[in-house]
């Protein structure tokens, strides 16, 4: 991301935003090049000489095609089975998505039970499945699990915005099992209304339209914001389920509070949003009570409205309206690099891992396979777990601490807490000013890769 201008902006100073083609400062170009990772493909069965692999994510690299990818789709339907099943958050689920995680990561080939067993969060039930993967080239409880006509109908009814794990479960008890049942009980009406539209991915000019007409309407709120497309447009995407907006005030904190409240209701006036179209408002950023003597409160609280959008007609593309779903967030700037790096990963649950492109090789975010509406990305977990651990004393910190209201609050900062409204020490409550993504990562002490 191109540094901000650190004068204050003036007041009728242009929005700006980045897109895709931008290329803030995510990653940058790894030193070895993805094909030397896949030339480690030709490990002996025997072989000892293998890269011993990080337990957390958010030190690993994940090729893609990965050299493990055939075993990848063989598990993959176990994972989906589980996250429709159980949820996300549960056990059953979090044991496979981070093994998967793990198995993406690995620089070889798998090629016996013991060196799956080696890698760190593999348990002994999934390397029963690699055994059986490497034996047959097929996994049965893999093939069951793409037939269970349980999780088929949990899968079908989950797709409307809305309904998550729970509410399926509860549907399907109810003697609900599909789409049309669920229509023909009349009782989902509001999201029915939207639901054809918003299932239908859009190609990246659309989101870069959606994106100019909300930037139009936010200059015409408060000038000068500074905006983002994050989400799957940001990790590269071609299609994308919805549009992921950040929204910030360079150099300028403060400056953002209450926008995002009044550029709802305008987009509303305006016929952008449809009756009932505000799915969620909430703006604790905006209400945070800040005193001389308490830091800001709201360290893992930014303001976000999910909306529906009426994207209009344009007569060639768009032969009529279209409704899209948007998500809008609003975060101070101090607190920006950690609210790009939370959604740029992040949109419903999705898992986050760092990726090479084989094309371009070069290392960038991007999720795999399903997604989940509870339970945060196994990136960002493994980068919270990181946090904790993490001490990092004040006076050899690069960045401005924030809230140090008290010159005898201690002079380092411990056991850190990060999620994408920014971090913050859990002992203190002192705050680290992370303005950009490479802020995050040098304050947490996690490599730091640079999109090319």
């Amino acid at each position: 991301m191109p540094k901000a201008s650190t004068s204050r902006p003036l007041p009728q100073r242009k929005t700006r935003s980045y897109a895709y083609s931008d290329r803030p400062p995510l990653s940058r170009r790894h030193t070895s090049s993805s094909s030397s990772l896949l030339d480690q493909d030709d490990h002996p069965a025997g072989s000892t000489a293998i890269t011993p692999v990080n337990i957390l994510a958010c030190f690993r690299e994940s090729p893609r095609p990965c050299v493990n990818q055939d075993l990848l789709d063989k598990l993959k339907p176990l994972r989906e089975e589980r996250f429709l099943l159980y949820g996300s958050a549960h056990p059953k689920a979090i044991s496979y998505a981070t093994a998967i995680s793990v198995i993406i990561g690995t620089p070889w080939k798998i090629r016996t039970a013991e060196q799956a067993r080696s890698l760190p969060k593999v348990g002994e039930k999934i390397v029963t499945k690699i055994e059986e993967y490497l034996r047959t080239g097929e996994i049965d409880d893999a093939i069951r699990a793409g037939n269970n006509s349980k999780a088929l109908a949990l899968k079908d009814m989950s797709a409307v915005h809305g309904v998550g794990h729970v509410m399926a479960n509860s549907l399907y008890t109810k003697g609900l099992r599909s789409l049309q049942e669920m229509r023909d009980s009349k009782q989902w009406e509001k999201e029915f209304q939207w639901h054809d539209d918003i299932q239908q991915k859009m190609p990246r000019h659309e989101v870069e339209s959606i994106h100019e007409f909300i930037k139009i309407q936010i200059e015409k709120v408060e000038p000068g914001a500074t905006t983002l497309l994050c989400g799957g447009y940001r990790r590269g995407k071609e299609l994308s389920n919805d549009v992921d907006i950040l929204i910030t005030y360079a150099e300028n904190d403060g400056k953002e509070r209450g926008v995002l409240a009044t550029l709802v209701e305008r987009l509303r006036v305006k016929g952008f949003i449809p009756h009932d179209g505000v799915l969620s408002l909430h703006t604790p950023a905006t209400e945070r009570t800040i005193t001389s003597n308490r830091p800001a409160s709201s360290f893992d609280s930014l303001d976000k409205a999910l909306i529906i959008f009426r994207h209009p007609a344009n007569g060639t593309t768009r032969k009529r309206d279209h409704w899209r779903r948007v998500d809008l967030v609003v975060a101070r700037w101090p607190q920006w690099g950690a609210a790009v790096v939370g959604w740029t990963g992040e949109c419903g649950g999705c898992t986050l891992e760092r990726r090479i492109s084989h094309h371009g090789r070069f290392f960038f975010f991007d999720h795999w396979a399903h997604h989940s509406h509870v339970g945060s990305t196994q990136f960002e977990r493994d980068l919270r777990l990181q946090a904790k651990k993490k001490s990092v004393g004040i006076s050899q910190c690069p960045f401005q601490v924030i809230g140090l209201t008290d010159p005898l609050l201690p002079l380092s900062l411990r056991n850190l807490k990060f999620d994408s409204g920014g971090i913050h020490s859990r002992l203190t409550g002192e705050v680290i000013r992370a303005a950009t993504e490479e802020d995050v990562f040098k304050v947490l002490g996690v490599p730091y890769l640079r999109m090319s």
